[in-house]
């Protein structure tokens, strides 16, 4: 038999290195617990390798974020708590405040105290941690409060990445704490002239059975008559006029609305007699409650002022005027020139309309010897006239002589004096107030006394007696025969409107405030719904409560150099027109068309109303108040006079418009209120205000047409809450009516003065309220944002272990397997080295 040793050994040795490979093998497995090394030795494996590898590094990376986020939620909550801190000392010393116990000097004290609260908060609004301040929004570089509160960051919300396309938001900005809007808060407004009973303030006039009670100021109760409210001229409860009242206002939806109803003023038995609760219930109405659904509470407060209360959360829409007379008209302007007694239920410090050509003194209703001029002389500086004051700073420039007529005041004995009186003409403009009072009482004669009282004037006839007994004794009801009228003139000697219209009485005819530089609106520009405020880019339409395609509004100005303008904005149904006055003399008007901003070109377009928005309303306002800087070439070039606009209509408007923008500039604040700021001058001689020329038309179909339109700046009801919320400003408003002294709204009666839209500390206390409410909310907002992040950090704990637990099964050996595999290999593998030590012994001689 022939053996091959070389095959045997090749063999051998072959399975030998093989078994090798294997226990090497094994023997990693079981030294790293892994199934593989390297990927190419099972492509399956390591591929799920790596998808569990990046979602374990995603959820570590994730874990490493969300604790970077809940550590600056926890220095966020450190502020807030602090903040709310503060909020409560500052409630402390406000209603501290509210006691009306205060001298001047206490007062000062406590509002001291409240700017340092209000420091001491921005300093906590400028709160940062290693560099990055916590309430500016994406703006972490730089301090987000300035020491007035105005603020410089943005409303842009810092995310968290904590895994694949989820960011979570953990910061929370200056815009929301400070400037958020609260959706459960309902709006509430008041009007701000306190209302007396007057019976109980004139027994002597109005009571007959308690005629020698002393007067008594107290506030009307719903529960009050009308007559009450209202007031009369006598003790005779039967023989009164109706009461005519003419209201004006904004409904829950958005809806502008008119409304003029009457009641009567007189009764014969108390029981039956018209209350001010009946006075309540009718606006209500007209504001859309019905016995099914209210819609707004209308109610009295403390100081006999009506409060309007939204009933749905976060509806910001309602507004509110009214006034009273004894005289039906169509037109309350009629009131106003016919000597009508007015009584008024709003009043704010804005210069007037001078749009009156004639007025009429009106009697007061308790004591006869008074004659009033129904309307306040107020200077152009927005002060009330006073001796030395030059009527030429209070009536329209077009007016040059002022035309008194009237009736003579009574003889010495008390009986009228009959004999007739011809005019008295007064030069406007080289006259003061002084002048016109000894031109009265010297051209009239009689017993008569002059007094100019808060911009009104009152003239006193001392020769009234009380027809009672005859005897200068009060009340002073006996006959009375004088009387004046007002008119003023032009140079020409036409007749002219000249007058200006009474704060008390004038809606939507007042200018903007002049704070300088800037002319601003009081009216916040709220969406219909009631959703929001608007912006430059909103429609007109979304804000008016419908079409206002087929309105008109007037804008009476003076433009950036002091020249009186008076132009138009149409919008009918060939689209938006900006009418302005020509500067050719006997010319046509200049009828330019507000064009489209959105066309592209060839494409030229004019707006349609209904799709007109704020900052076109801008931009014309721009172009009419920069009426004197441009010459008649450009506006006639911008003009469309055959309805078919150019290219060179429409370039030679957007020049006027980027001309105007290089003087002034209009923009909308973040409250919806229109601003304008002069760009060259720190005192700008620019006034300007705008209404619908539909404004005091109470006709029936006025009433019927009026269910939208905008007015940017109104003598409209004050505003207690509201669901947006202004910080700083409010805090201001408070601490500002703390040092004055303003307890409520009316507080000066009848002072004219800038403070007389102030709500007061004690409607301050329900507005703060709000703001410390608001607060809270942001505190649980920071705490729920950090709950967030906790439960991340713990969720993606769980996870990553259990990523890790899958991971071992995928890749991990299974090490009783391994060794098992391992203890074989290891057998075999002395196997094969014994037989090939065997083989390797064996020679030819083992077979001789």
């Amino acid at each position: 038999m022939r053996i091959t040793f070389g095959t045997k050994y090749n063999q051998m040795n072959y399975y030998q290195n093989v078994l090798q490979n294997k226990l090497n093998e094994m023997n990693t497995k079981i030294a790293s617990g892994l199934k593989i090394q390297y990927g190419y030795q099972d492509s399956s494996i390591n591929n799920q390798n790596l998808k569990l590898e990046f979602e374990k590094n995603t959820l570590s990376q994730g874990i490493d974020v969300a604790q970077d986020a809940h550590t600056s939620t926890l220095n966020t909550d450190k502020a807030l708590s602090e903040l709310s801190e503060t909020m409560v000392q500052f409630k402390t010393k406000l209603i501290q405040a509210a006691n009306d116990i205060h001298s001047s000097n206490s007062r000062e004290a406590i509002a001291s105290d409240l700017e340092k609260l209000k420091d001491h908060i921005i300093n906590i609004a400028n709160t940062s941690i290693g560099g990055d301040f916590l309430f500016g929004g994406s703006k972490v570089d730089r301090a987000p409060f300035d020491s007035e509160g105005k603020y410089y960051g943005n409303n842009e919300k810092l995310n968290a990445l904590i895994s694949s396309n989820n960011l979570v938001p953990y910061n929370i900005t200056g815009h929301e704490l400070f400037f958020g809007r609260d959706s459960d808060k309902q709006k509430i407004i008041t009007s701000n002239i306190k209302m007396l009973n007057q019976s109980k303030l004139h027994p002597d006039v109005m009571d007959a059975i308690n005629k020698t009670n002393p007067p008594q100021e107290v506030y009307i109760k719903p529960e009050d008559t009308l007559r009450d409210l209202i007031g009369d001229n006598d003790n005779d409860t039967s023989n009164d006029a109706k009461e005519y009242f003419y209201l004006r206002g904004v409904r829950p939806d958005g809806s502008n609305f008119k409304a003029k109803f009457s009641f009567d003023k007189a009764y014969k038995n108390k029981e039956n007699a018209t209350t001010v609760n009946d006075l309540l219930d009718q606006i209500g109405k007209e504001f859309g409650n019905t016995p099914q659904n209210k819609v707004v509470d209308i109610s009295l407060n403390t100081w006999g002022q009506i409060e309007i209360r939204d009933m749905k959360p976060g509806n910001s829409t309602i507004d509110f005027h009214l006034i009273s007379s004894d005289m039906d008209v169509d037109n309350v302007e009629e009131l106003k020139t016919n000597g009508a007694r007015i009584t008024s239920f709003n009043k704010s410090p804005f210069l007037t309309d001078r749009s009156l050509s004639s007025i009429q003194g009106v009697s007061d209703n308790y004591d006869f010897r008074f004659v009033r001029i129904p309307t306040a002389f107020i200077a152009q500086d927005n002060t009330a006239a006073v001796k030395n004051t030059k009527l030429s700073d209070i009536f329209d420039p077009k007016a040059s002589i002022l035309q008194i007529d009237g009736t003579r005041p009574n003889n010495q004995d008390g009986t009228l004096n009959t004999e007739p009186i011809d005019p008295l003409y007064i030069d406007i403009k080289n006259t003061t107030m002084q002048d016109l009072m000894d031109a009265i009482k010297s051209h009239f004669g009689g017993n008569l006394d002059i007094e100019l009282s808060n911009g009104r004037l009152n003239i006193i006839d001392n020769n009234i007696k009380n027809k009672e007994h005859d005897s200068k004794t009060p009340p002073f009801n006996g006959e009375h025969g004088f009387s004046i009228s007002l008119k003023t003139l032009d140079e020409n000697g036409l007749e002219t409107q000249g007058i200006p219209t009474d704060y008390e009485n004038e809606y939507e005819k007042t200018y903007f405030t002049n704070r300088g530089s800037k002319l601003m609106g009081n009216i916040s520009q709220v969406l219909s719904d009631g959703s929001g405020f608007a912006n430059p880019q909103t429609k007109l339409f979304e804000v008016a409560g419908g079409s206002i395609q087929g309105q008109s509004y007037t804008l009476k100005l003076e433009d950036h150099n002091g020249i009186p303008v008076e132009a138009q904005i149409l919008f009918d149904n060939k689209g938006s027109y900006l009418k302005l006055p020509s500067k050719t003399p006997n010319k046509s008007e200049y009828i330019i068309p507000l064009y489209n901003p959105h066309d592209e070109p060839p494409a030229i377009t004019i707006t349609k109303p209904n799709d007109i928005t704020y900052q076109q309303l801008m931009d014309a306002m721009s172009i009419a108040l920069n009426y004197s800087n441009q010459n008649q070439e450009a506006y006639l070039k911008a003009e469309n006079r055959n309805n078919a606009p150019t290219q060179e209509n429409k370039s030679t408007y957007e020049m006027l418009l980027d001309q105007a923008k290089r003087t002034l500039s209009i923009s909308m604040n973040r409250n919806g209120k229109i601003e304008i700021q002069d760009n060259m001058r720190s005192l700008s001689k620019m006034k300007f205000m705008i209404y619908n020329n539909a404004t005091n038309d109470f006709s029936t179909q006025a009433i019927k047409n009026d269910i939208s339109g905008i007015r940017l700046n109104a003598n409209n009801a004050l505003t207690i809450d509201q669901p947006d919320i202004d910080f700083f400003k409010q805090i201001d408003d408070i601490i500002d009516s703390v040092k004055k002294g303003i307890y409520r709204p009316d507080n000066f009666g009848k002072v004219y003065t800038t403070d007389m839209r102030k709500i007061g500390i004690q409607n301050g206390l329900s507005a703060f309220e709000h703001l410390s409410d608001h607060i809270e909310k942001m505190v649980a907002l920071n705490g729920a944002h950090g709950k967030t992040f906790e439960n991340i950090i713990r969720r993606n704990e769980i996870l990553k272990v259990q990523v890790d637990s899958i991971k071992g099964e995928v890749i991990g050996t299974d090490l009783a397997e391994t060794y098992n595999k391992f203890s074989n290999l290891t057998t075999n593998y002395n196997a094969v080295l014994s037989s090939t030590s065997k083989i390797n012994q064996m020679s030819l001689v083992n077979y001789l």
